[in-house]
């Protein structure tokens, strides 16, 4: 038994390792705070390192018998290896298919954009000047409003279940928004008199901006599993977000 536990321990010490620089990978580029909270990134994560990091130190634990030959051991070992690779791979690569790409100013509020909002026909509807989705970290982007003609077909593909901030053709730069986001968006004081023990996330997030807290304003964040907020700085560049529903 102590031979068993001494694998199972140190196979369980070499995933834990794996795990870590996994979840360097995805929240501190996939998933950034609070848009990890708000599409459910961390859930995932850790349903799926939790069973991968339990999954092969047991069984490494049950086939690990020093009677064994140890040609059969080092066969068995590989097997879970490879089983144990396997999971995580195709939990990195769900995760990725779920990151999110893009936080869209639409309107009068922002929407995160996962990759797999966007149908793989659209793609190549991604402006020039960005490049395509994002691999490190979420754009900050903005939907223009179409016109005419084009107006209706986008009506009609909203109707269907995508939102204007999933169509990639309609992607600008969130600078030529700053103004109308500005306003738009509603005064700090209305967030603070619903959720006042936001105050000092809040404040945080002003200091790092450099801005005065009472000068903030804020719109709302739509993600798949929660509404979130965005704050804007006076001008209307983002000076952070909440994972907190927005003012009523």
């Amino acid at each position: 038994m102590k031979s068993r536990l001494l694998a199972a321990g140190l196979h369980l010490l070499m995933s834990a390792g794996i795990a870590a620089a996994a979840w360097a990978l995805v929240f501190l580029f996939w998933y950034p705070q609070p848009l990890a909270k708000l599409v459910g990134g961390l859930d995932l994560f850790l349903l799926l390192v939790g069973v991968d990091l339990v999954l092969g130190p047991a069984l490494t634990l049950v086939v690990a018998s020093p009677r064994k030959p140890r040609r059969e051991l080092l066969r068995d070992i590989s097997v879970i290896v490879f089983i144990q690779a396997a999971a995580g791979i195709y939990g990195l690569h769900a995760m990725s298919l779920a990151r999110p790409v893009a936080v869209v100013f639409e309107i009068d509020q922002f929407r995160v954009v996962s990759a797999s909002d966007i149908d793989a026909q659209r793609l190549a509807d991604i402006p020039k000047s960005l490049g395509g989705l994002s691999w490190t970290g979420p754009r900050l982007l903005a939907a223009q409003k179409p016109s005419g003609d084009e107006q209706l077909r986008t009506i009609e593909i909203e109707l269907a279940g995508t939102p204007l901030a999933a169509l990639p053709r309609h992607w600008r730069n969130y600078e030529e928004f700053t103004g109308l986001a500005w306003e738009r968006a509603s005064p700090i004081a209305k967030l603070l008199s619903q959720q006042p023990n936001l105050k000092r996330e809040i404040d945080k997030i002003a200091s790092r901006a450099q801005v005065d807290p009472a000068s903030l304003r804020v719109l709302p964040l739509l993600a798949r599993r929660a509404e979130g907020t965005v704050l804007l700085a006076p001008g209307g560049g983002v000076a952070g977000m909440l994972a907190a529903t927005p003012p009523q």
